[in-house]
């Protein structure tokens, strides 16, 4: 009876060990689950990395377009720079010179908000525009303006193939003396800086083309 219950024991034992130790039924789901949760990661990194790349090229993109569309709106010298003499004789105190757009067509260039800056070797000085900033008319001391006697009311927008004439005027101190060099700086709101460099004749006279 004992010997029954023993052996009765030892095939259970043996029954239930071999359930266990016989794992093919779960191979098969578990490789399931393991390739199910590879594709997630490898669709997430994929979908991360994709992203990454269309930012960078999208970003890539915009950089390119705002240099050439800000080179191609760049500011250029037209012409002769005329100095006209004070009223005192020894100097000038207004100069005048055209500008126009440089080759391209970019976008075009909002006169009325740019800065100037005028320097002699004694005096540099902000010219601020002047209050009326389109006129056919001188601009006062300390000003600058836009020369322009039509009635174009977009005259202070410079645009490809557009020329803008501009007068400045420094106030009787600060004139340029013979034998001065005079730099004049026009910063548009975007692209590069224009600078004027010219110098005072040895003799001035009432008008006089600045080299």
């Amino acid at each position: 009876m004992r010997e029954r219950k023993r052996l009765a024991k030892s095939g259970k034992r043996a029954a239930i060990k071999g359930i266990q130790d016989d794992d093919t039924g779960f191979t098969g789901l578990e490789g399931a689950i393991i390739l199910i949760a590879f594709v997630i990661v490898a669709a997430t990194f994929s979908f991360i990395i994709l992203g990454a790349g269309f930012f960078t090229t999208d970003t890539a993109q915009r950089v390119i377009y705002t240099g050439v569309d800000q080179s191609a709106s760049s500011l250029m010298l037209f012409g002769d720079v005329y100095g006209y003499q004070a009223s005192s004789g020894d100097g000038l105190d207004m100069l005048r010179f055209t500008v126009k757009a440089s080759a391209g067509g970019g976008r075009a260039i909002d006169l009325s908000e740019c800065s100037m800056i005028y320097a002699t070797p004694n005096h540099i000085l902000t010219i601020q525009p002047n209050s009326t900033l389109i006129s056919g008319l001188p601009p006062l001391p300390g000003r600058w303006t836009i020369y322009d006697t039509s009635t174009d009311v977009d005259a202070s927008t410079l645009r490809f193939n557009k020329q803008i004439t501009i007068l400045l005027c420094v106030p009787e101190s600060e004139i340029a003396h013979p034998g001065d060099r005079i730099t004049v700086t026009l910063s548009p709101p975007f692209g590069a800086a224009l600078s004027i460099i010219r110098t005072v004749p040895g003799k001035v006279d009432n008008v006089n083309i600045l080299v």
